[in-house]
């Protein structure tokens, strides 16, 4: 099913709205609206929900649980022949008219190769792109407008952490020390624990899962996301669940932990001080 283009989607004072900076320091013209709405007619008219093109979105996810939602089909693959190329994190991309069609120059990674049989089509959504205005390629030069394109789902085969992803768990890489000498027992960048003790609390507290690591001594831990919501002590009093203690900022503190389930959220619920301000 082709997308229906929009026409002349953007006036001078809409397309403001995606750039205000632009605009104050080198006046939005209907030169660069006349642009934008070329650029965005050309897109719509030829995106698809059966063939995956250059300038669609794509929910990608790595063998490693790494969930990328807004990746971005840059190109045809410079090796892997009917591939195309994918950016996990990119920033706006350039666009320009090639062959009745679009092509992208964009910054970010990482890039992957991908088989567009192997992506599933999702929803139509909107992405954004840019290209040089009327005062040509400068600083500050460049107009931002959004067009509606396909998203599809791409996951990467052998996932090695079964139906973890970064989407909606947390993911830590720890080192145990096994030698005695460090402060901590496990180690992480995100993460520490002095003692064995301390760290099951963690997994208990945060529906913890370990998997062994990529080396000797590292473990991977997959766990639920935390929130802290702070109340005042007549509303704190209330919610359904045992007072505990835990450790937070360094400093033991009286909470009352709830989980939910199905987004993997662990709510500390915490008395607001009365010197609390957000």
């Amino acid at each position: 099913m082709l997308q229906q283009a929009t026409k002349e989607k953007y006036s001078i004072e809409t397309l403001k709205e995606w750039n205000v900076s632009y605009d104050n320091e080198h006046g939005l013209t209907q030169e660069d609206v006349d642009m934008a709405n070329n650029y965005v007619e050309l897109i719509e008219r030829t995106r698809s929900e059966i063939t995956p093109q250059i300038g669609d979105r794509l929910v990608y996810v790595t063998e490693d649980g790494d969930y990328y939602g807004n990746a971005l089909i840059e190109n045809l693959h410079h090796t892997k022949d009917g591939h195309l190329s994918i950016c996990e994190q990119p920033y706006v991309p350039f666009v320009w008219e090639q062959d009745g069609n679009i092509r992208l120059s964009v910054s970010g990674g990482a890039f992957h190769g991908v088989n567009p049989e192997d992506m599933k089509f999702l929803r139509w959504t909107e992405g954004a792109f840019k290209d040089w205005g009327h005062c040509g390629a400068c600083g500050n030069g460049a107009v931002t407008f959004i067009a509606k394109v396909p998203l599809w789902f791409y996951a990467e085969p052998s996932p090695k952490y079964g139906s973890f992803t970064t989407e909606t768990y947390r993911k830590f890489y720890l080192t145990k020390d096994t030698s005695g000498s460090a402060r901590n027992l496990y180690q992480g960048f995100d993460a520490a624990f002095s003692n064995e003790k301390e760290f099951q609390q963690f997994l208990k507290d945060y529906e913890g899962t370990v998997f062994k690591g990529n080396w000797e001594n590292n473990i991977v831990v997959w766990c639920f996301r935390r929130e802290y919501i702070f109340l005042p002590l007549a509303e704190w009093e209330k919610i359904d669940a045992p007072a505990e203690e835990r450790r937070l900022n360094f400093h033991p503190e009286q909470v009352k932990i709830v989980k939910d389930m199905e987004k993997h959220i662990t709510y500390f619920y915490r008395i607001k001080p009365d010197n609390f301000n957000i």
